[in-house]
């Protein structure tokens, strides 16, 4: 597995994916809610790699690719089944679990922690994308935004969850699972073998949906569930939209920009929350969403500044 190099600079094409991928991340929050009503968290996991893996390998087919074959891509293949792992499978069914457990806020301070991850890991993994005082210094400016955005109250919320040792315990560990997972594999992505983002995310979908689909079925072997077509239909958009989209995206960004850059839309996800608020349930945006936003891209972009 050899690792590429980093040969284009974030434009301003690159930062308006950046944004799509994090009203794709963002958006499934919603779906994951509204799903969890009539789903256990490993159905929702598993329905929203399959949807994806339908949408993504219809982009491939309709782009002329198709998936690697069996025989003799043995080591892509291991590598994928890897991102599936840390990427999809692993994640989409702690973050489901999590939130039967946690409200949004306190899982958006935790999930908006990856890139302080990435971070790190990032630069004991690469040779180019190592961390400066530059980055540091973004990375911080665009945490300290999410939690202006959340508000004293989420903060508030946090701490007394920290403070109780019973109280989402497990699920507060399970998000920081997640930040890690999503770290590792974006590192991974990044030094994989470049393949179309089309093709690596259809195959990491489907790797996905095999290895959850034993689980979903031990959960409900009788098929007894019964979900509404609401929860259908939010597993439905979770897997076209905040899977498909955003694996497509994902793929794409860390190929062309480097694993801090796409890390860095989990910095946009409270800001995707309270457009969607704000759009659809008529909701007012409190006066420090401005200030909030100003460090969130501010951070983005200073932590995206490449090294003289």
């Amino acid at each position: 597995m050899s690792e590429q190099s980093m040969t284009t600079r974030a434009s301003g094409r690159h930062y308006l994916l950046l944004g799509a991928l994090a009203f794709s991340w963002g958006s499934g929050f919603l779906f994951v809610e509204l799903a969890l009503v009539d789903l256990p968290p490993v159905m929702v996991a598993m329905g929203r790699t399959a949807v994806a893996t339908g949408v993504l390998y219809a982009v491939a087919r309709r782009q002329g690719y198709n998936l690697p074959a069996l025989t003799g891509n043995g080591q892509l293949w291991l590598i994928l089944a890897t991102l599936a792992v840390v990427g999809h499978a692993l994640p989409f069914f702690l973050m489901a679990q999590a939130q039967t457990e946690l409200d949004s806020n306190l899982a958006g301070i935790f999930i908006g922690a990856t890139p302080l991850v990435t971070l790190l890991v990032v630069h004991f993994g690469t040779h180019d994308e190592k961390m400066t005082r530059t980055r540091i210094m973004g990375v911080a400016a665009g945490f300290l935004g999410i939690v202006v955005l959340l508000g004293p109250g989420a903060v508030a919320g946090l701490q007394n969850e920290v403070g109780n040792e019973r109280a989402g315990l497990l699920a507060q560990i399970f998000l920081i699972l997640v930040c890690f997972s999503f770290a590792t594999n974006a590192l991974i992505a990044r030094r994989m073998t470049p393949l179309s983002p089309a093709v690596a995310a259809a195959s990491v979908s489907l790797i996905a949906t095999v290895i959850l689909l034993p689980f979903a079925i031990a959960v409900d072997p009788d098929l007894s569930l019964s979900p509404s077509w609401l929860a259908i239909g939010a597993v439905f958009f979770l897997g076209a939209i905040g899977t498909g989209a955003a694996t497509l995206l994902f793929f794409i960004l860390v190929q062309q920009c480097g694993a801090n850059f796409v890390i860095s839309a989990n910095y946009l996800l409270p800001l995707v929350a309270m457009v969607l608020g704000v759009t659809f349930l008529a909701e007012q945006p409190r006066p420090e969403a401005l200030v909030a936003m100003a460090l969130i891209c501010g951070g983005i972009w200073l932590s995206n500044r490449p090294a003289k």
